[in-house]
């Protein structure tokens, strides 16, 4: 089922990545994940082709063990997903889910540990050791293992760019069946300023060595830690406003912290309802400049809370709101609703005031 990969920009069926049913159980979703995890691990294969592969059985993985995220996906496929569905009034509703963690996070949370090939690779190397003493080395010009780990980067380093030094710990062997010295290699890596989460860092030669076979390659994958306020969407940022249903009505302001520390003040005039999407651009994640540059866009995803209880004079209040003629109302009714509202706002007995 995986032999071919699929384009980037293929849709995803999660049940498919995982070679599975729409009728899988949790232990059908769990058995495969673990299978197919194993077997494309980068520190087992490493091709592209398995790398792609390992990042999507991570993300079918990530969706299918959520309850949420597998109904929401079980009615409206990955795009309703991650992009929402047309609420009926021209824009979107619901939906912004995006796979923010790296696939060798949701292994090790899943398998215990970051790579549990280590074990067995230290016996073979082991075995290897002690079947050469005295004999040939390997041929010139094998490579060794590639070594992959995470590294945590903040949405705001990936955003603005930075500088991270990291270290990891090679092994070399300079004589067949000979003691092991262990050396601590510090590493530079450059974070551009829009770099995506899951960016490979490569750095060729640096993993462990032994005799007559080249160093492989240690890769730093860029892992975008969990934001307090936003969560990315490509080069967009979504972030989630809870207002309560008169502000959806009525109206309000979001006020919130941009990503490069900007105060932004949102107004917001028309009617939403939960999951309207309040679009302003050019206030997201800054884009790569082979990709053009600039910024992504602000996505404001509205969460409406509603009353828990109306007491019956409260909801027959309502009613009257929403039936009060929108246009042409009579004098009388204009009469009416303005004596109401002078009082209800009045400063020492007016109640419109919401505790403000």
């Amino acid at each position: 089922r995986h032999s071919t990969v699929r384009g980037a920009r293929a849709p995803m069926d999660y049940y498919e990545e995982l070679g599975l049913s729409r009728s899988a159980t949790d232990i059908d979703i769990n058995k495969a994940y673990r299978k197919l995890s194993l077997k494309y691990h980068p520190d087992k294969d490493d091709s592209p082709d398995a790398a792609v592969i390992f990042a999507r059985v991570a993300e079918a993985y990530d969706v299918l063990s959520t309850s949420a995220l597998k109904a929401t996906f079980d009615v409206l496929g990955e795009h309703g997903l991650k992009h929402g569905a047309p609420d009926g009034r021209g824009g979107t509703k619901g939906g912004h889910y995006a796979f923010e963690v790296s696939p060798v996070s949701v292994f090790e949370k899943f398998h215990g540990t970051e790579n549990p090939y280590s074990a067995l690779i230290d016996v073979t190397n082991a075995f290897e050791k002690l079947g050469r003493t005295g004999s040939a080395a390997a041929p010139d010009g094998d490579n060794g293992r590639q070594r992959t780990f995470d590294v945590a980067v903040s949405l705001e380093e990936m955003h603005s760019g930075c500088v991270k030094r990291v270290s990891h710990v090679r092994k070399t062997q300079s004589v067949v069946g000979g003691a092991v010295t262990e050396e601590t290699r510090v590493l530079t890596l450059k974070i551009p300023p829009g770099c995506e989460h899951g960016r490979r860092f490569v750095f060729e030669n640096e993993g462990n060595s032994r005799p007559g076979v080249n160093p492989g390659p240690v890769v730093y994958v860029a892992q975008a830690t969990k934001h307090a306020t936003f969560h990315r969407r490509g080069d967009d940022l979504v972030f989630v406003a809870r207002r309560s249903l008169i502000d959806g009505l009525c109206g309000t302001t979001v006020s919130l912290t941009g990503i490069d520390g900007k105060q932004l003040s949102i107004p917001v005039e028309e009617i939403v309802d939960a999951g309207s999407c309040k679009v302003v651009s050019g206030e997201g994640m800054a884009r790569r400049a082979e990709n053009g540059g600039g910024r992504g866009d602000l996505l404001v995803v509205f969460d409406l809370v509603f009353p828990k209880t109306l007491s019956p004079l409260q909801r027959e209040m309502m009613r009257a709101a929403f039936f009060f003629p929108g246009k042409n109302p009579s004098k009388e009714a204009q009469k009416a609703a303005t004596a109401f509202l002078l009082a209800a706002n009045d400063g020492v007995k007016g109640w419109s005031t919401g505790g403000k």
